[in-house]
């Protein structure tokens, strides 16, 4: 895994994911990338990929930047900028799904992402990072 710290935005693959909104500006463009990448999490098992998890991570993060947008002040350098793109708003399954995918990556068990984050000795950040995001939805 490619990463730089513990943040949702920071690794590889989510910075690949990011590039999904180059063009993206209208919420008929946004909502199917956000959707594949949380369904990715959300049906995979019995483990999740680490680079799914990550951009599943990253999707739930827009998805809460999106009501939220100073949420993103710590990853201006990552995140798609502006966020969001319009004034539209999300549908409400996403909400959900974001929440879903959140409570999913905070587990431990079955998600390779957490497991490559317990190697390196950072399970304790990487669980506060999530923890940011779900407390959102609390």
């Amino acid at each position: 895994m490619g990463a730089w710290d513990v943040s949702v935005f920071g690794n590889d693959d989510a910075a690949d994911f990011m590039y999904e909104f180059d063009e993206a500006n209208t919420v008929a463009q946004v909502v199917p990338v956000l959707e594949d990448a949380l369904d990715a999490v959300l049906l995979s098992s019995p483990e999740v990929d680490a680079s799914d998890g990550a951009a599943g991570l990253a999707a739930a993060a827009l998805v809460v930047a999106w009501s939220e947008p100073e949420m993103l002040a710590d990853d201006e350098d990552y995140a798609p900028q502006p966020w969001p793109r319009t004034a539209d708003p999300l549908p409400g399954q996403l909400r959900a799904k974001a929440a879903n995918v959140l409570d999913r990556m905070k587990k431990a068990e079955g998600n390779e992402l957490a497991e490559l984050w317990a190697e390196s000795g950072q399970s304790a950040e990487f669980a506060a990072e999530i923890g940011r995001w779900s407390a959102r939805f609390a």
